[in-house]
């Protein structure tokens, strides 16, 4: 009998043995597929170094622009202007011209639950062709509501170039995307407050479903931080003007960091009913507007497709990725204007007729006069300010002065001056037309800022060194940790 229960026993020992080794062995299977999902769900690259720009050349965004070919609005821009839409502007045949674009703007999708949920589709494309705009994109949270095409105002014969945009994003920091030239949604998204590597996988996922993928509002809410601007790479544009937030400190710390991304700006309107909502903020890009104007027409506003549509398309997708393009700031004292009047006072805005670099000279000219031009390089430091028509350097001192109109003492009327009160402009005079910028050594990126008398703000995109001639710097190539290309994550 005893022997009998020895071995019951012992029988029952093993088996409780046998299945806690079991249960170990399901623990630590169960914690490799988590550890596995993990690593899916939680996706590792490399950190990109800053490096900034270098090279024995300059890449000139603006080569192509010259004085005379970017004005708008009834100007003559070269021999036999055409007449075409928004206003009756004169261009030249087949030249190009500066085209006032919006690419942030949101309409009633989603059955309204999205805030936009009082503009419809029509009220959009309505009031940015009565605003005079060229070119249009609704942003819409991910959904894309345009093709590439051409809508017409029935009623006045205008016409807007459509691109297709969306917005990606909803986690609760609003680290949020823009994609142009979409051509499907990505719908992944890290909702908590994201990693820097989780950052990094949107901006190389969104690019595999667009032409062009933009950091909307970075500085909005901390959507992006410093750190992140000193180490992603992969994007083409940067938000530097929304209604909501101006990003320039951080576009410096991008550009700094050897990143060549270009500006955007946009009204990221939300109401177009409401004055403050739109043409706050606008990207004006040099095309083709005879090309907009002979485009086929889209049906209901929706559609497109069509091989020219897409052609005329890529071209605005070229300029926006080179850089040939600027930002404007538009002064607050329209914010409350009627379309009309709203109109009228960016219809009067100048605009850059030429940004060229003479040997170690960079010259930045403007069709009417400014209050201030800033230079602005590594670091977002300020290299130089010409105010009025008198410029400061860094160390604060007055230097040479140059402008048009009266003066007082030498280089009155239009010529250069030397010495304090040199160039000041007094009545009509005021203001500056052109300003330049001795580029040194030590010269990375400049970047121009305007003011003009209004208060209104242009900001133009950097020259910066590059190591080929007429090319823009590459952005640094995406790089995933080795255990994360071994598990194969997407």
């Amino acid at each position: 009998m005893e022997e009998f229960l020895a071995h019951h026993l012992e029988d029952g020992y093993i088996c409780q043995v046998a299945k806690q080794k079991y249960k170990r062995l399901w623990i630590a299977a169960g914690i490799a597929v988590l550890l596995f999902l993990g690593m899916r769900q939680l996706p590792l690259y490399k950190r990109v170094e800053p490096q900034p720009f270098e090279g024995a050349y300059w890449y000139n965004p603006y080569e192509q622009v010259h004085a005379g070919e970017g004005r708008l609005h009834g100007e003559q821009v070269a021999n036999g202007g055409e007449q075409v839409a928004n206003g009756g502007e004169q261009v030249a045949n087949g030249g190009k011209r500066w085209l006032r674009a919006n690419f942030h703007a949101h309409s009633n999708a989603w059955g309204g639950l999205t805030s936009g949920r009082k503009n419809t589709v029509d009220d959009i494309l309505f009031i940015y062709d009565s605003l005079g705009y060229d070119i249009i994109g609704i942003s819409d949270y991910q959904h894309i509501t345009l093709e590439e095409g051409v809508w017409e105002n029935e009623q006045t014969g205008s016409r807007m170039l459509t691109i297709p945009v969306y917005e990606h994003g909803y986690n609760i920091k609003k680290t949020h995307q823009g994609v142009i030239g979409a051509r499907k949604v990505y719908w992944n998204d890290y909702i908590l407050p994201q990693t820097r590597s989780q950052k990094q996988h949107v901006i190389k996922k969104l690019k595999e479903h667009g032409r062009l993928v933009v950091l909307h509002h970075p500085d909005w809410i901390g959507g992006y931080n410093k750190r992140d601007m000193r180490s992603l790479t992969g994007y083409d544009l940067f938000e530097v003007l929304n209604d909501f937030w101006i990003s320039e400190d951080l576009w410096d710390v991008a550009l700094s960091a050897g990143r060549p991304v270009m500006l955007l700006a946009g009204d990221d309107a939300h109401n177009v009913f409401k004055p403050t909502d739109i043409a706050r903020d606008f990207t004006m890009v040099f095309g083709d507007a005879g090309a907009v104007v002979d485009a086929p027409l889209i049906p209901e506003s929706v559609g497109g497709g069509d091989e020219l549509c897409l052609s005329v398309a890529e071209d605005v997708y070229k300029a926006l990725e080179a850089g040939t393009s600027y930002g404007v700031e538009v002064t607050e004292r329209l914010a409350y204007g009627t379309v009309a009047q709203k109109r009228a006072g960016l219809d009067a805005l100048p605009v850059l007729e030429s940004c060229r670099i003479y040997a170690d000279t960079l010259e930045v000219t403007l069709s009417g006069k400014a209050r201030k031009f800033c230079f602005i390089g590594q670091d977002g430091r300020m290299l130089k300010e010409v105010e009025g028509m008198l410029e400061r350097g860094e160390d604060g001192g007055k230097g040479e002065g140059e402008g048009e109109g009266e003066g007082e003492g030498e280089g009155s009327g239009g010529g250069v001056g030397v010495g304090v009160g040199v160039g000041v402009g007094v009545g009509v005079g005021v203001g500056v037309a052109s300003a330049f910028y001795i580029l040194r050594a030590e010269d990375t990126y400049v970047r121009v800022k305007i003011c003009l008398p209004d208060s209104t703000h242009l900001y133009l995109n950097p020259v910066m060194r590059t190591k080929t001639k007429g090319m823009k710097p590459l952005m640094p190539e995406i790089r995933k940790h080795r255990l994360f290309t071994i598990f194969g994550h997407d």
